[in-house]
This record gives structure tokens, C-alpha cells and sequence, in this order.
């Protein structure tokens, strides 16, 4: 009776296994391209997500780190390679924004990739030196406009969602701002919080310790949903209500890759994210779990490229 009672769980597992761990997709290993040095944060977040799809599909994934040409070059990879669904390549806002600021993209983000999922997004903030006098966001408006030459604001570097958040606001607000841009996050936090630059965007989370304190002063977030646990942050959309963005982290696959292993993998990532430890340790991050499905995030890349090519326009920006 033991025997039969254990067969038959097992036979119920079997039944209630994911598509994928049932003999069909993967058979092997599975490459995850990174367009990022090891270390940052899209770079842990495709390695936790990784190791838990390999868990799940009880098959290697092997993460490849291909930085370069602001994620191009490690998109290009993706875009070349074999339709298969043995290789996968995360993506960030830069897929959205390269279309509009770069000339020669080597590969055509709508038709070159099968867009997976949207994994997740962090809230962008502005946030400002405390000796500013501006205290809102209107403020920092009518400020930058009074101010010869403008008010300068940090940024992690042209062409990420944060230059594009302050390129949006400007031509939305006819604020007077000027981009400075860094080689990453941290450099610009760093003259923030000493006063060399009197504003900067980044992810919230980046910036919060330093609000926390005192070293910064939070004007508002991009999101179109109040920050998840801090609530109380304005969102730029009350006064301008074309200013929403996130910054998105994404999958992708080459075009052509079979769509039941495109949902497949899909289905497995939202079930790894939304997993409340895995869930618990993105908030830590800073991040939203999503997980959308193809047609969602796909659709999403379709309104975005447009998007981003009208404020490139409208604010004079030439194409690198």
C-alpha cells in the first residue's frame, strides 16, 4: 500500500511538472547573455534568476557577460544567434532608447528579437543637494529657467532612462536643464551629495541612503505608481503628466525562437520572481517583480521606441 501511495505521488508530480521539465525544452545547457560587467545590478539580478531556472529545468544555464556600445554589443549576440531558446539575453531601457539615439544599430529591435518578458523595474527619482532652494518640482522648474545657463543635472550616462526621464521632463516643463553625464551611478552620487552638481535621476533605491541621511533631497519619482515604501515621494506625472517612466530590466530571445518555448520560459521566470524569496530579496534591491507576458512586453517595446524618438527630436538631441 506504501509502494502504490508513493507511485502515485510521484505520478501526480510528474503530472503537475512544468512543460519544460517534461523531456522537451531544455535538453541542455542554456546561455544567458548579460550586456553589463559582472557585478552590477542587471548582472545579479540574470544570476538569481539563472539559478533558480536552473532548478527549475534541472539543466545548466550559463551566464556569458558581454558589455560594450551601451548593451549593444551583447544585444547583437542575442540577435545572432541560433532561434532555439538555448540562448536568452537580458535587456534593459537601453533597448528602447538605442533606436532613437543610436545610427547604425547593428540589428532591428522590433524584428530581430522575440521579446520574453519584462522581468522587473526600479523606480527613477530626482533628487537634489539640500542647499538648493528649490523645494518641489515645480520649483526646480521655475528655478532652472531664472538660472543663467540653466540647472545642471547628473545622470549615469547618455542614452540610459534616466537621461531620458530628464530630456522628457525638460521638453514637457520647458525646464533649462544640463545633462552631465557619468560613467555610472555612482560618480554622479558622489558630486550630488558634495555639492558640485545640484540635481541628479537615478533608481530610487541607489539614491535612498543618501536621503535617508540627509546628504540628498528627494524632489520626485517618474513612476506612474506611488514608490513602493515611500509612499509619500511626488510623482513628477501630478504635474506633468506625460513625465512616467520606469527602468526596466528584460529577457529576450532571437527572433524566430519557437513561441511554446518562448511561453514556456516566460511562465517559469514569472514563477521564479513572484516566488516570495526571491520576491523579498528584488524589494531589497530596490526592484519590482513583472514577469509580463510576451505580447505585454513586447507591446511595451513598441511604444516606447516611438516615445523616446519624439523627445530626441524635440529636444535636438543628434544620434550618436
Amino acid at each position: 500500500m506504501q509502494r502504490r501511495t508513493l507511485l502515485a505521488a510521484g505520478a501526480a508530480a510528474l503530472a503537475t511538472r512544468p512543460a519544460l521539465a517534461q523531456g522537451s525544452f531544455p535538453d541542455r545547457a542554456v546561455r544567458i547573455l548579460v550586456p553589463f560587467p559582472p557585478g552590477g545590478a542587471t548582472d545579479i539580478i540574470a544570476r538569481m534568476v539563472a539559478e533558480r531556472l536552473q532548478g527549475r529545468w534541472r539543466q545548466g544555464t550559463v551566464i556569458e557577460n558581454r558589455p560594450g556600445a551601451g548593451t549593444i554589443v551583447g544585444s547583437q549576440a542575442v540577435a545572432r544567434a541560433p532561434a532555439d531558446g538555448y540562448t536568452l539575453g537580458f535587456v534593459i531601457s537601453a533597448h528602447t532608447i538605442n533606436p532613437a539615439l543610436r545610427r547604425d544599430l547593428p540589428y532591428d529591435t522590433l524584428r530581430d528579437f522575440a521579446h520574453v518578458t519584462q522581468v522587473c523595474r526600479a523606480h527613477v527619482a530626482l533628487a537634489a543637494h539640500p542647499d538648493l532652494p528649490a523645494r518641489n518640482l515645480r520649483e526646480v522648474v521655475e528655478l532652472s529657467k531664472r538660472q543663467p545657463g540653466g540647472l545642471s543635472v547628473a545622470t549615469p550616462g547618455i542614452g540610459t532612462v534616466m537621461h531620458m526621464v530628464m530630456e522628457l521632463l525638460a521638453a514637457e516643463s520647458g525646464a533649462n536643464f544640463v545633462h552631465v553625464p557619468y560613467q555610472g551611478g555612482a560618480p554622479a552620487l558622489a558630486d550630488v551629495t558634495t555639492g558640485r552638481v545640484p540635481l541628479m535621476l537615478d533608481p530610487w533605491h541607489a539614491m535612498r541612503p543618501q536621503v535617508e541621511a540627509g546628504r540628498l533631497r528627494v524632489v520626485a519619482a517618474s513612476s506612474s505608481i506611488p514608490v513602493p515604501g515611500a509612499e509619500t515621494i511626488p510623482l513628477m506625472m501630478a504635474d506633468y503628466p506625460a513625465v512616467t517612466a520606469f527602468s526596466v530590466i528584460g529577457l529576450v530571445a532571437p527572433a524566430g525562437t519557437p513561441p511554446a518555448i518562448v511561453n514556456q520560459v516566460q511562465q517559469d521566470v514569472h514563477a521564479v520572481v513572484h516566488a516570495p524569496d526571491m520576491a523579498a530579496r528584488m524589494a531589497e534591491m530596490g526592484l519590482e517583480p513583472v514577469a509580463s507576458t510576451p505580447a505585454e512586453f513586447a507591446r511595451l517595446v513598441e511604444t516606447e521606441i516611438p516615445r523616446w524618438r519624439e523627445v530626441v527630436r524635440a529636444r535636438g538631441i543628434q544620434p550618436m
